[in-house]
């Protein structure tokens, strides 16, 4: 799933590099782009689409993509987190790898992130090697702060501490720790931690993108309701704006990080790359 995605696409290209036999599920595959590899339609929303697509696979990839304009994102969001479990089990797929989110062990107080713990609830045993992969706040966020940084040299955020740093990671490590773990099926579940090379702050990023832009940027704290306000500008329905901001008070107050004890790893690509190539695109 999620094939013409940042994560997706990114452990599409690693398999295939490693030259495995692949099937991507898009919901329209005559409008999905040339990915080289077999195209199914399948769709989160449709149980039998999805168990289709899934029939004869060695293991599969899955991820819920929450609702952006839904009145009740959590109750819809259940929804089709139900579809993909019972499309996986209609499917008998033995290996199962499920993008979830630091934070999804927590059953309230973390704001968007609470879409994936039920995620994670409607997925229990749907497979008998099944693995969570939990990875930090992506690194590619900071895209949709660029025509701020552009316009006026600021970089907004919706972190309280701007020199506080939090662990993130790029989608293209998710993408490829995706694709290593759909290789590696192992009896019973998983849970997989994945941050990036080091975690960085508001402040690291301004630094980083003065450099690049040869420009001063400036990290600004940006408040709930001037948080919710670009959101629901940006596109997104008022209760996933508001949802997201919940996140934001989240890793504020310390809730999101991860718990100790689990299977960490981390990915190679830096903040600096990142925002070198969102730079170049955005």
């Amino acid at each position: 799933m999620g094939a013409t995605g940042q994560v997706g696409g990114a452990a599409l290209e690693a398999l295939k590099h490693r030259g495995v036999a692949l099937r991507a599920v898009s919901r329209d595959p005559a409008h999905a782009p040339g990915l080289g590899v077999e195209t199914v339609r399948g769709d989160a929303s449709d149980t039998e689409s999805l168990a289709t697509a899934f029939a004869g696979a060695e293991a599969a990839f899955v991820m819920l993509v929450p609702p952006y304009q839904a009145r009740d994102v959590l109750s819809e969001s259940r929804v089709l987190a139900r579809s993909i479990s019972a499309a996986v089990r209609a499917a008998r797929v033995p290996h199962v790898v499920a993008l979830s989110s630091v934070g999804a062990h927590l059953s309230e107080g973390n704001g968007i992130v609470q879409v994936l713990h039920d995620f994670e609830a409607a997925l229990a045993d749907v497979a008998p090697s099944l693995v969570f992969l939990r990875p930090g706040e992506f690194l590619e966020n900071w895209a949709g702060m660029l025509p701020a940084v552009r316009e006026a040299g600021v970089l907004p955020s919706g972190k309280a501490t701007l020199d506080k740093c939090h662990e993130a990671v790029s989608a293209l490590d998710v993408g490829r720790a995706v694709a290593e773990l759909l290789l590696d099926p192992r009896a019973g579940t998983r849970i997989v931690d994945l941050a990036g090379p080091a975690p960085c702050s508001a402040l690291d990023a301004a630094a980083v993108l003065s450099r690049l832009l040869g420009k001063p940027v400036t990290a600004v704290p940006s408040s709930r309701e001037q948080s919710v306000a670009a959101l629901v500008a940006a596109g997104l329905g008022a209760d996933y704006a508001a949802k997201l901001a919940d996140l934001d008070e989240a890793i504020n107050a310390g809730r999101l990080d991860f718990p100790p004890g689990g299977e960490m790893r981390r990915g190679t690509v830096t903040l600096e790359a990142v925002l070198q190539r969102l730079v170049g695109t955005v």
